[in-house]
């Protein structure tokens, strides 16, 4: 088969790793894998897996853009008699679902993040997500909200949950001198209780609700790690660290922005947070470090619910509720030699659930549902 994934572009992110992740397993089934996007970073690990690349302006939203790109589309899977198209992102998808009808071919999504509703206009063009014969739910969550709010039937879903990297997320592949230069480059001792904090720098992945929980906790002995880049938003970095050191806590509070190689910062923590005040779609975070053999403590809502087993692999906590973040947290700070016992049933518990090749594997047996209809 010549299967076809169409998104935005291919730098940073969820949607763009599981679209190479993809591509690689098209690849390993003996099937010609092909990526249209804006370009990016990625692009070159992408090709480096034997999957072609086409350039096309896909991040654009406008309706003339849209049009134009569907076109180009269409001509690209007639030449290249393309036999599945798999879009997403939500401007691609329109242009792929335009190209799909104009070529008679067969089309399916991704829906990868609940995509704010704010009316009627905003809903029409989250609706692209939805429009191929069939739709990937990345979640539970996804897949409730998926049939909630855009009446897709129940039947014509398919879950398949993001998976994790098990070569790359596995604590025994990071060594004691690799972690010992690690703290020793941060400045932290061996005693150091670490508590981490990854992801994007934006409000709604709740860095706020992290440093307000901290405050609780100053007589305790702890040193926190937030990583993540701030991209464009460098006044709120800025106004982090300005609450931090009004909570009399900056010297304890570590930026060190965005990182390639995140395994050495799960591998030097004793707890990991996902502080998100609005709900994951997924949350890579919990179950990266759950294979890290790192507790987690998530907020109760969204993935979260589904990837992390409160009380076994890890804690949930109301979200956007620093006072239940800092009960949590306490919690394992008081319990630590308890610690390993739980991140050694996190690890089987996401080896078991959350895999790369579980997910590839999910998202191929949805292309051939489709495909023998």
């Amino acid at each position: 088969m010549r299967i076809l994934q169409v998104t935005a572009g291919l730098n940073e992110g969820g949607v763009e790793r599981g679209t190479l992740e993809m591509a690689a397993f098209i690849i390993s089934q003996g099937s010609e894998s092909i990526v249209a996007s804006n370009g990016g970073k990625l692009v070159a690990k992408l090709k480096q897996s034997g999957a072609t690349h086409i350039q096309l302006p896909l991040v654009r939203r406008d309706p003339v853009s849209i049009l134009i790109n569907a076109l180009r589309l269409r001509r690209f899977i007639k030449s290249a008699q393309i036999d599945l198209v798999h879009a997403r992102s939500r401007a691609p998808a329109w242009s792929a679902w335009l190209a799909c009808r104009l070529a008679g071919v067969k089309m399916i999504t991704t829906f990868h993040g609940t995509h704010k509703i704010q009316n009627r206009i905003k809903r029409l063009y989250n609706s692209s997500m939805v429009r191929g014969e069939r739709v990937i739910a990345i979640s539970e969550f996804i897949k409730t909200h998926v049939i909630e709010n855009y009446s897709v039937s129940e039947s014509l879903i398919d879950i398949a949950p993001r998976g994790f990297d098990e070569e790359e997320f596995n604590p025994d592949h990071v060594s004691e001198q690799d972690t010992k230069t690690t703290r020793q480059g941060l400045g932290l001792s061996e005693s150091d209780f670490i508590i981490t904090l990854p992801g994007r720098l934006t409000r709604w992945k709740g860095q706020t609700i992290f440093l307000q929980a901290l405050a609780h906790l100053k007589e305790h002995s702890w040193q926190a790690l937030i990583v993540g880049g701030a991209g464009e938003k460098e006044a709120y970095q800025r106004e982090l660290k300005t609450l931090a050191n009004s909570l009399g806590i900056g010297n304890r509070v570590h930026f060190l922005g965005s990182q390639s190689k995140i395994t050495k910062f799960y591998a030097i923590s004793d707890i990991v947070v996902s502080a998100s005040i609005e709900p994951e779609a997924f949350g890579r975070v919990a179950v990266e470090a759950q294979a890290m053999k790192k507790p987690i403590i998530a907020s109760a809502h969204g993935g979260s619910l589904e990837t992390v087993q409160d009380g076994v692999t890890g804690w949930l906590y109301p979200a956007d509720s620093p006072t239940a973040l800092a009960e949590k947290l306490l919690l394992a700070i008081e319990n630590k030699s308890d610690l390993n016992a739980v991140g050694q049933r996190a690890r089987q518990w996401v080896e078991k659930n959350y895999t790369i090749n579980q997910m590839c594997n999910s998202e191929w047996d949805a292309y051939e549902k489709l495909l023998k209809t």
